[in-house]
């Protein structure tokens, strides 16, 4: 009989819990490429990003927040849950045939783990590959944009700020432009201004190309002391996309976008490789130890506590990220030094899920009320 009790236990909990969790991960699955959007749109009309890389690096966004979408889904469908079970009675029906309220936190606690090592998974390799993926893919798509818009008339700065494009006249159907100013910057930094009186804007395969007719090259080394190099030429090719080379162009990592061998191999000389490796490992645990607080505080066995459980959760929620949040910013500015000065946080939050528990399963809970 005490089997049969305890697997319709299981199948109800884990059935609803299971459900709620998965729909509200939904939610937030679709509410944060929204948002993401919105980021990448406001760059993107700014010029600061192309736009055929706005879909992708939502995509990449999604993901390096993962981790986060994960952490609040699963505090929450055990909060609904739980207060559901409370508001219909289901959970006093259950305490009143001898299931503790710590049998709800250890399976709460079985329905965590999976949870919690997918989360972790994710911080410390999902989220710093999307993070570089999408640094690298905005940085390629970059240098592979046009640099200007083919507009008669007005002077066109590329992204990098290192070419300026001006054409006075230019034909749409033919390609031809007339009286034509380019300013660029080689590799080494030397800067070059080129003159035509007229030109061809070419398009290979998306490459596009302007082909310059009787013109001069002015090779500058030092304007203030007169160095200019004077060249004639009767044809001359320039390109408007610049060529990228995977090895050159390169990303610089940022904390965040690392691995964790490489955080780990900068762990005693970098401030920021430290906070990031906590940051990482707390955003696992803290899946674990919110979901566990939850349990407790969503009972529900008196009026005064129904209407406490709307404020409860969040608020605590709060606390406890912005604990870690505090002792994470003191790591990265070097006044505490090791990783572990978190962990007292997670054990004193453990620890009040314990002893809320402890007390939920005295006969008047935590809050002494007339209203039973």
């Amino acid at each position: 009989m005490i089997l049969s009790l305890d697997m319709l236990i299981k199948n109800i909990f884990y059935k609803e819990l299971v459900g709620n969790s998965a729909r509200i991960l939904t939610i937030l699955v679709i509410i944060l490429p929204v948002t993401e959007l919105f980021k990448l749109l406001e760059k993107a009309s700014a010029g600061n990003l192309p736009t055929v890389t706005v879909f992708t690096l939502m995509l990449y966004g999604t993901l390096a927040s993962f981790p986060m979408i994960l952490n609040i889904a699963s505090f929450l469908g055990i909060t609904i849950t739980m207060n559901r079970f409370s508001k219909d009675h289901e959970l006093s029906v259950w305490l009143a045939s001898g299931v503790s309220p710590f049998y709800w936190l250890r399976q709460t606690f079985f329905f965590l783990i999976p949870i919690t090592l997918f989360c972790g998974a994710s911080s410390m390799v999902i989220t710093p590959w999307a993070v570089h993926q999408s640094e690298q893919y905005a940085k390629f798509l970059t240098k592979q944009a046009a640099p200007m818009a083919l507009t008669p008339g007005q002077f066109r700065e590329s992204p990098d700020g290192k070419n300026v494009f001006y054409l006075e006249r230019y034909s749409l159907e033919q390609g031809y432009a007339k009286n034509i100013f380019v300013q660029y910057t080689d590799e080494s930094g030397t800067a070059y201004n080129i003159t035509a009186k007229e030109g061809k804007i070419t398009n290979n395969q998306g490459m596009l190309g302007l082909t310059l007719y009787d013109g001069n090259r002015y090779q500058i080394n030092n304007f203030d002391k007169g160095q200019v190099i004077d060249l004639h030429f009767k044809t001359f090719t320039a390109a408007f996309k610049q060529a990228y080379d995977p090895e050159r162009d390169q990303v610089q990592m940022g904390n965040s976008s690392k691995s964790m061998p490489m955080l780990f191999s900068m762990y005693d000389v970098d401030a920021g490789s430290r906070r990031e490796i906590s940051k990482r490992f707390s955003i696992m645990i803290m899946t674990l130890i919110m979901g566990l607080i939850a349990v407790p505080i969503s009972m529900q066995t008196s009026r005064v506590q129904g209407s406490l459980v709307f404020i409860f959760p969040p608020l605590i929620y709060g606390i406890y990220q912005n604990l870690v949040m505090t002792l994470e910013a003191q790591i990265s500015s070097g006044k505490l030094f090791s990783v572990l000065w978190v962990l007292p946080v997670h054990i004193l939050l453990i620890t009040f899920a314990i002893g809320i528990t402890y007390i939920k399963s005295k006969p008047n809970g935590y809050f002494r009320s007339k209203n039973k």
